[in-house]
């Protein structure tokens, strides 16, 4: 990796921080449709049935195009912002609910009351499809490694740097750019991807809690994101920086369908 001129870095810099802050939109809007496509395959013939119900379509087509409707109404519902990721300390082991989810207002939490909310048949259909709208968004956002860790970076917003001739932060790289590098078409690449998971390995995927969830993004984020960084917040990418992390996504979005479709099927009984 080469160094960065002084002049240049500081120029860059200035301009990075002059201009308007991406929003933190985990795997981007190709990311999330992967996982909804490859979770819908793996649905039992009950929560198919109770998907389309409620959604009011075939169940891989509606949960795709239902897969960023999280994202898409945090304008008009601001009081959802934070349940889009947790900040857990890059120095940390792992989550601590009373210090990491205060009043419960993260991901991790919001998961649970989501699962709660769709697996009660008392409550009215439309609550009901919001909280599954929810849970298919926020399962992806809790394996996105920068949706779980930070080191007072806004989870990777504020580390600023160029790749391949273009300025973008960390957390956008990780949204975006790592998971375009698998190919465009999100039905495909979720073919890809599942067809690339034994059987096996797809099983013991299917377990654990969203706290143990979002552990396991925060050691990423700490192997793969914030080694990387040692603490530099603009510098310069390597160019295969993309193609070695992108297995780390694909098996991310993995995970993400295979609990995605097991919290369905237990929930949709």
């Amino acid at each position: 990796m080469r160094a960065v001129p002084t002049k240049l870095f500081c120029l860059a810099a200035t301009l990075l921080l002059l201009a308007p802050l991406p929003r933190a939109w985990a795997w981007g809007v190709e990311g999330h449709e992967v996982v909804a496509a490859l979770a819908a395959r793996h649905l039992t013939p009950k929560a198919t049935a109770q998907v389309a119900a409620l959604l009011g379509g075939q169940p891989q087509a509606v949960m795709i195009a239902d897969a960023n409707w999280a994202d898409e109404i945090r304008d008009q519902r601001p009081q959802t912002a934070r349940w889009h990721f947790v900040n857990i300390s890059i120095s940390a082991r792992g989550y601590d609910g009373r210090h990491d989810c205060a009043g419960g207002n993260c991901v991790v939490a919001q998961i649970d009351r989501d699962i709660a909310v769709l697996g009660n048949t008392r409550l009215p259909p439309a609550r009901r499809a919001e909280a599954l709208r929810f849970l298919i968004h926020f399962v992806a956002d809790v394996h996105q490694p920068l949706h779980t860790a930070d080191n007072d970076d806004r989870g990777g917003n504020d580390i600023h740097l160029r790749w391949r001739g273009q300025d973008m932060s960390m957390h956008r790289l990780w949204d975006t750019e790592i998971v375009e590098a698998s190919g465009h078409d999100p039905i495909m690449l979720a073919g890809r991807i599942g067809a690339g998971v034994p059987p096996a390995t797809w099983r013991a995927w299917q377990s654990g809690t969203p706290a143990a969830w979002a552990d396991q993004s925060l050691h990423l984020a700490q192997s793969d994101v914030y080694a990387l960084t040692r603490g530099r917040r603009f510098f310069r990418l390597d160019r295969d920086y993309v193609a070695r992390e992108a297995p780390v996504a694909r098996i991310q979005l993995a995970r993400a369908a295979a609990r995605l479709a097991w919290l369905l099927n237990r929930t949709l009984k």
